[in-house]
């Protein structure tokens, strides 16, 4: 009777053995999984916060190359103020130089990125060209262009070292609406100089008809990836540029008759790009309280499981004693009775 309730027991005690350690397996995978979308996260979480300063400073570079490509045109009938907008730029580059020293870990995980970005030397070379009347205004917008250029393929670099598929279609729409914006200055320099000249050759006109296609289709995916909200804003900028003298002058270009009035097309042109800009840093303050939400909920889950974790390991240590103590136990032997004295 007392072996059949002990095998009992082991069988009981085993069952519970295999599935705690069932548990304790499939626990621990979860921590590991955890980990790894943790390391992942924190990958990119480091870098995101370059975005909002790396716009400062690709904003007024893209209303500085309009400046100086329209001061290295001589038909220009006023002179753009160049040295406030010079001041402005430098600001904005020094602000990225001190957030970059002030965050290390940014610097660490960016260091790819940051390798192949800019030095200030080559902005003072442009501005000095174009002081020496040594470049024409075309080359003025190449130069800042290409000085523009790691810049505006910071999104694109996040999005590419992104792991997590929560950030995928926010990075998307920050990254459309960079290349819009970027056609959008472009846009601007290209019909500013047109206007001061009043002409614009074959090789510029068809360089201008695809900007505008381009800025058009980035624009439009934009709005298709980013949030209702969102989009009710872009309609109320875009609507407050797709009927008025910006459109009008617009189609100027397009139609090669360049009589406009070049300072209402830089006023016009500069306002719609500071607009998209704050469209873009909405976007970009989404995605980094959204990637801070998902660190808060991966640190949360992460505590949890390793709360059940430590529980699991306990139960399944108690349970390998008690089989342990099942087969293994000594049990307490009985003394043999010695035999009473015999009568003879």
């Amino acid at each position: 009777m007392i072996d059949a309730q002990r095998s009992n027991q082991k069988w009981i005690f085993w069952l519970l053995l295999i599935t705690a350690t069932i548990y304790l397996v499939m626990t621990l995978n979860w921590v590991l999984t955890n980990q790894q979308q943790r390391q992942k996260l924190d990958t990119t979480l480091d870098i995101l916060p370059l975005l909002l300063p790396v716009q400062q400073l690709t904003q007024q570079l893209q209303t500085e190359r309009a400046m100086f490509a329209g001061f290295a045109t001589t038909q220009l009938p006023l002179r753009p103020p160049l040295e406030l907008q010079q001041l402005q730029t430098d600001a904005a580059w020094r602000d990225l130089d001190l957030f970059i020293i002030n965050n290390l870990a940014i610097t660490q995980t960016a260091a790819e990125y940051l390798s192949a970005f800019p030095k200030q030397q080559m902005l003072v070379q442009i501005r000095q060209s174009v002081y020496d009347q040594q470049i024409s205004s075309t080359e003025v917008k190449r130069a800042y262009s290409r000085l523009l250029h790691p810049l505006m393929d910071l999104a694109e670099h996040i999005q590419l070292k992104n792991e997590l598929s929560g950030l995928t279609k926010p990075l998307s729409a920050i990254v459309a609406l960079t290349e819009a914006m970027e056609r959008a200055g472009q846009e601007r320099v290209t019909i500013l100089v047109a206007f001061a000249e009043q002409q614009m050759s074959a090789s510029r006109y068809q360089s201008y008809v695809i900007l505008v296609n381009e800025q058009m289709d980035y624009l439009r995916q934009f709005s298709e990836l980013v949030s209702s909200e969102l989009q009710q804003q872009w309609r109320v900028v875009q609507s407050q540029y797709e009927n008025g003298a910006f459109i009008e002058l617009r189609e100027q270009a397009l139609a090669q008759e360049f009589n406009g009035d070049v300072s209402l097309w830089f006023s016009l042109a500069n306002a719609r790009i500071d607009n998209i800009y704050q469209l873009r840093r909405t976007l970009c303050v989404q995605l980094i309280q959204q990637s801070q939400s998902i660190d808060k909920q991966l640190n949360s889950i992460f505590q949890q499981l390793l709360l059940q974790l430590q529980w699991l390991l306990i139960i399944f240590l108690l349970l390998a004693w008690r089989l342990y103590r099942l087969y293994y136990a000594i049990r307490p032997q009985l003394k043999p009775v010695r035999p009473s004295p015999g009568f003879n």
